[in-house]
Formats: structure tokens, sequence, C-alpha cells
């Protein structure tokens, strides 16, 4: 089994510091996570996540992550009481850094400069959408010079910074958030992450969906537009570390409607595969009745699809009798043989 090179210790704590209740959100439905994280719960957590771990088998990087509010709205002093509650263990050298969410009304340089000097690392912003009616459809309104201006305070003190989109809002549309990705490359993140759209329980957006003023995307819409924004970020050498929220307990029981499947970020990788199988094809002067792919041994599912999808939806535009797929020692290779 590979080794794990980064471990990131999750903090919740819901809502905190946020400007906004937007649309979309309702934390503690989202994480299972109601009351406030003080310094020994902190401390309990991530004594918890690295004692099951083998000393002799600890990640490079090791991680304390504040999630699930806006950190730097959060009052100073109580900034102050959870940043106590992790330099022990930075000190000992078992945690390394910091990481925080938040929002981009509440970063200036001196808060980031604040963040910098109690050894947070990455800072990540939630951006969602990049169009003004979009984001103000949900209650979250925030221009993109404002947007702008965070990055530029997070750039300068030389922290990590991601970001994270959420395509499928109300008022969203395909090429609104196409657009709302180009305008995120243009920020040179150094990751994001996409989390599609999701009716939760006691959300503004459920009550919009009750009475029929939202319309969730449908699963397959999703797989499509997240599979193109994938592929710009790629070509720009931007990691996607994250697609889909995470299938927990109390998501998955207060979850409603929307493009929700356990194994998202897979489909949207298979679709990805099948674009480049068909890339190959299109290639040939003369497509014969039996074509061979060789592929990686590690993504032989990848290419096959979900439920042997992507090697039936070939034969069908193709008119192609035969697919066999033919797994090789390479990372990301892949080859045809016709």
């Amino acid at each position: 089994m590979k080794k794990r090179t980064h471990l990131i210790i999750p903090i919740f704590i819901p809502h905190e510091g946020c400007p906004y209740r937007c649309a979309f959100c309702n934390q503690s439905k989202i994480t299972g996570v109601n009351k406030q994280n003080d310094q020994l719960a902190v401390h309990d957590t991530i004594k918890s996540y690295l004692e099951v771990l083998d000393p002799k088998s600890l990640p490079k990087k090791r991680e304390v992550a504040f999630y699930g509010g806006s950190f730097t709205g959060i009052p100073v002093e109580r900034q102050k009481l959870l940043f106590s509650a992790v330099k022990p263990w930075i000190a000992s050298g078992q945690v390394h850094s910091i990481r925080v969410s938040t929002h981009s009304l509440l970063v200036n340089p001196l808060t980031v400069s604040f963040l910098k000097e109690n050894h947070v690392q990455t800072v990540e912003l939630g951006i969602q959408s990049t169009n003004d009616r979009v984001l103000e459809m949900v209650g979250r309104p925030c221009d993109f010079e404002t947007v702008s201006s965070a990055v530029n305070s997070i750039h300068e003190q030389n922290l990590d910074l991601g970001l994270q989109l959420m395509p499928g809002l109300p008022g969203d549309n395909d090429s609104i958030f196409l657009k709302s990705v180009e305008d995120v490359m243009g920020l040179k993140p150094d990751f994001v992450r996409i989390y599609p759209t999701l009716v939760i329980k006691n959300t503004r957006l459920y009550e919009m969906y009750l009475s029929g003023k939202y319309i969730p995307w449908s699963l397959e819409r999703m797989v499509r537009v997240v599979k193109e924004a994938l592929m710009k970020f790629h070509a720009e050498s931007i990691p996607v570390i994250r697609v889909g929220l995470h299938p927990d307990a109390s998501m998955l029981e207060n979850f409603v409607a929307g493009p929700y499947h356990p194994s998202f970020r897979y489909l949207v990788d298979s679709l990805i595969a099948q674009d480049r199988m068909c890339k190959l094809i299109d290639r040939l002067q003369k497509i014969p009745s039996t074509i061979i792919f060789k592929v990686p041994s590690r993504k032989v599912s990848l290419y096959l699809g979900h439920k042997k999808e992507n090697i039936q939806a070939i034969k069908a535009n193709y008119n192609i009798q035969n697919i066999i797929v033919q797994q090789f020692n390479s990372q990301d290779g892949l080859e045809l043989v016709a």
C-alpha cells in the first residue's frame, strides 16, 4: 500500500465567523458538529488522529485544518484560543502547520499576516461562483474585485491558496460555471475543490426546492460539466484535490436532492478516460471492427467506465463490434492497437 505523504486533521467550527447564511449551507447538518470546539476538544481530536498511526508511518506533512466557518471572521481572541490549542503540537514537531477556510470579504493584508504569524500555511476561499447574479441569489454577494484582492493578500505572504467552486447553484448554467473556472484559473491557486450543489435539509435552498423555485442539476449534466472543468484545470497544472462532498452519515441523513453519487470523482475521471479513447479512434483513417486499448493497470476500471459504460458508448458511437482493454505497466499511458 502506498504511504500517504500528507495528513489533514479536520477541526470543524460550523458557521463561526461567517458573514452570511448562504442558501445552500447548513454546516451542522453537513458535518454533524453542533457545538463549538474548545481547546480540549481540539487537543483530543489531534491526539486521536496521531495515536492511531504508527510513528514510523506518519505522513511527512501533518496539518490541522479548521473547516466549516470563516476563520478570519471569528473574533481575534477566539482565533488565538484555537491557535493556542495547536501550537504545542507544532512545537513538538508532530504537526507542521495549520490550514483555514474563510471568506474573501474577511481577508486583507493584516488578517493574512496574523495567520502567518500563527503557523497557518494554507488558506482556502469559498469562491463558489464568480458570477454576481448567482452569488446574490444564494445570499453571498461578493464581487470578483474583492476576491482578487483577497487572493493577492494571500499570495503576497507566500501562503498556499485553495479555491472552492460550487456548480449548479440557483441562476447557474454550464457556461456561467465554466467562466467561473476560467476566472479561478487566472487567480493561480495551488489547488481547487469542486462541490456540486446538493439540497440539504433546513437550508434556504431546501425551501426553494420544495416551492419549485430551484431545480437541481441532473447527475449526468453535473458529471459532464465538471469533466470540462477538470480538463481545464489539468491543462494549467492546477490540482483538483476534491470533487463532491464527503459521504459522512450526517450529510447522507440530511441529503434531499441533487447530483450526489458516492463515487462522483470516479464518474468524472471515467468520462475523461472515454474522451481520451475517442480521440485515438478519431485519428484512424479507417475504423476496424475490433480495437484493443492498452491502459495502465491501475486505471483499467476508469477506462472501462461505470458498469462498462465507456465500452458500450464507444461501440455504439463508432459501430465497433469488439473493444478489448488490456493492462500494462504504465503510470498514465494509453495506446490503441487497431
